[in-house]
């Protein structure tokens, strides 16, 4: 016994004196060769610097549509890549997720005391950053460490952004993903255009992961670009990512997005309502019973909300193949499908009319409470029915207004919370009148959060219902996103079965 501890104890030693030896080795020699050479860096220097692209050694520079670069082939040895690997798997990971994304992340790194993290963050804050400055010129990168491990799964995505945040210079992502990762497996890095607005149009470059490289490209206010969604069932995408800081740069002022175009009510007889509403909803009771929760709770969501058979007709008119989608943009906004108004059926614009019309103004101020009209439903009305609503394309400066669109929503469809919001600081009434959905689950997204300005926290999540209306009235602080739908959608066999992948709705804002 005592002799086997003794063997074993001599094999611990050796291994251990090995490992630091090694470990002495990686540190001064843990980046590759190739690229840290001096010719290869003028090479890169002159292209990076002169707008040009480059393909030298398995680097390459792409100019389209901003420059970033791809160093493959990065850290020099794969035992330590391997061992890298199981540290940063061994970390405790944490379910990030809000409008902009949906993944798990580890810790800060800057701290990390586990060896290998610690031998690679050396290497990039100081070998990488002094090579970054040589090739860029960018002399103010600082050694501040912002650092983190994220690891993607089948239905993780972070969608359209700039990285844009004070001091943050460069953008890099060092990535660990399996050596079969393909475009199939989602999960690249996508690059935006910008159009006249310095706004994300369209992708126009996509960067599929690679085991052991590195990408990076310079923060500006052109640089959208976002993490495609993971399609694969079974394969992780793992990467470190972070930035090189240095100093602020004065950045241009955001484009401010027009308001939308508001309409007054419109004129049509109060017995319009009748034949669209579920007469449940016009009941007086029931009426006062949902004010009397919607002031207490500022929201509520009311089932079969239209008439059944108005309600089929509907959703086969906007199933109808000559309806004529357009996505709406920009991606670091909203990504969705509106209906364009003169391609949809008589029926869909009736709907669109009843719910600008005067009585549904009327009918959403004795149900809420807010000054949505001059005179309750239940009141006389001399209005007369007419063919065209009033105030169409004009913006009204008082009174009641509204305006609304008819959406599609399917994968990959979502909206985000902006600061240029041009609807922000101000006290408005949503309605969503969902049509379609049958047995939408909320794993697959495309419900709408609200939360308070600045802050997590989540205030009240509508989920789509089929056929019923939610109302939620929203204060100057308060925003919402509709979540990205995502990949499980496509994957469930019930719903592929059925065909029944995406749902619709008529979102109207109203203000008193």
């Amino acid at each position: 016994m005592i002799s086997s501890g003794k063997r074993k104890g001599i094999s611990s030693n050796s291994e251990s004196k090995k490992t630091k030896q090694k470990r002495r080795a990686w540190k001064n020699d843990l980046l590759s060769n190739y690229f840290m050479e001096e010719e290869f860096k003028v090479k890169f220097a002159k292209a990076f610097r002169s707008q040009e692209s480059l393909s030298e050694k398995g680097s390459v520079i792409h100019t389209v549509p901003f420059k970033c670069c791809v160093i493959p082939n990065f850290i020099s040895d794969e035992d330590f890549l391997n061992r890298l690997e199981r540290e940063l798997l061994e970390l405790k990971f944490f379910q990030k997720s809000n409008d902009l994304y949906k993944f798990h992340q580890s810790d800060d790194l800057k701290k990390s005391s586990r060896s290998h993290i610690a031998l690679l963050r050396s290497a990039l804050y100081d070998d990488f950053r002094l090579w970054l400055q040589d090739v860029t010129g960018f002399n103010d990168l600082t050694d501040q460490v912002d650092m983190s491990c994220a690891k993607y799964r089948h239905t993780d995505v972070l969608l359209c952004h700039d990285d844009e945040l004070e001091g943050r210079r460069i953008a890099y992502i060092f990535y660990l993903v399996p050596p079969d990762w393909t475009n199939n497996d989602g999960g690249t890095l996508d690059l935006f255009c910008t159009d006249e607005h310095g706004q994300p149009d369209q992708i126009t470059t996509s960067l599929v992961p690679q085991w052991n490289s590195l990408v990076f490209f310079e923060v500006t206010p052109v640089s959208f670009h976002q993490v495609s969604e993971v399609l694969s069932l079974n394969k992780t995408r793992l990467s470190i990512s972070g930035w090189f800081h240095g100093d602020n740069i004065i950045r241009p002022v955001p484009y401010q997005e027009p308001n939308p175009k508001t309409i007054g009510p419109c004129s049509l007889k109060d017995e319009v309502l009748l034949e669209w509403i579920n007469p449940m909803y016009l009941d007086t009771g029931v009426v006062k019973d949902i004010r009397t929760r919607f002031k207490e709770e500022s929201e509520i969501q009311l089932q079969e909300f239209l008439q059944v058979k108005n309600y089929q007709e509907v959703l086969e008119a906007l199933c109808d193949k000559n309806v004529e989608w357009i996505w709406r943009g920009p991606a670091n906004k909203r990504h969705f499908k509106e209906a364009d108004k003169g391609s949809v059926s008589p029926v869909v614009q009736q709907l669109m009319k009843v719910l600008q019309s005067q009585p549904m103004f009327k009918l959403l101020r004795t149900m809420t409470g807010l000054e949505l009209a001059s005179l309750p439903l239940s009141d006389d009305d001399d209005s007369s029915d007419e063919d065209e609503c009033k105030g169409i394309g004009e913006k009204k400066e008082n009174g009641p207004c509204c305006h609304g669109n008819m959406r599609q929503w399917s994968h990959g469809c979502y909206t985000l919370v902006h600061d240029t919001d041009p609807e922000g600081r101000k006290f408005a009434l949503d309605v969503l009148l969902y049509v379609g959905g049958k047995g939408w689950k909320s794993d697959y997204g495309g419900y709408t959060t609200y939360l308070t300005s600045g802050e997590d926290e989540e205030l009240l999540t509508v989920h789509p219902q089929e056929n019923s209306l939610a109302l939620v009235y929203r204060d100057k602080e308060t925003v919402r996103f509709v979540k990205h739908i995502n990949h499980s959608l496509l994957t469930n066999d019930e719903r592929s079965a059925n065909r029944d992948n995406n749902f619709f709705d008529f979102s109207f804002v109203y203000f008193e």
